[in-house]
């Protein structure tokens, strides 16, 4: 190392220097996608990052579980079917009794013992506040 020896270029300690960060970026960026396809699958996430960390294959493996994960999953239960056929038509109205007609038959329930006189009044002041 002596005033002759040029020692080890700048650019080569800036082109190591650029693929180690290099590499530890894609090495948490692995991390991260691992994690993340994990917690959508329902899957530890820790266990998919350390898959992912450590093996060869962390990301393929991680990816083929969780697809495996979501194909096991239960399906969401399907909306309601609208009803294929209309509903039936309403039974034809009956003509409205009168008022005389609906008081009558009150009378002959009361009368029968059919309902209280307590009900009879209620029922008698509804009829006749239609009128």
């Amino acid at each position: 190392m002596g005033a002759d020896d040029p020692g080890i270029p700048g650019w080569f300690i800036g082109v190591v220097v650029l693929m180690v960060l290099i590499g530890v970026g894609t090495w948490l960026y692995r991390i991260s996608v691992a994690r993340d396809m994990a917690e959508r699958a329902g899957l530890d996430p820790d266990q998919a990052a350390r898959v992912a960390m450590f093996g060869k294959d962390g990301i393929d493996a991680t990816y083929v579980a969780s697809a495996l994960a979501q194909r096991s999953a239960p399906a969401p239960p399907p909306p309601p079917a609208p009803p294929s056929q209309p509903a039936p038509p309403a039974p034809p109205a009956q003509p409205a009794k009168s008022a005389e007609e609906r008081l009558r038959e009150l009378q002959s329930l009361r009368d029968g013992g059919l309902i209280s006189e307590d009900e009879f009044q209620s029922q008698r002041l509804k009829i006749l506040g239609s009128i």
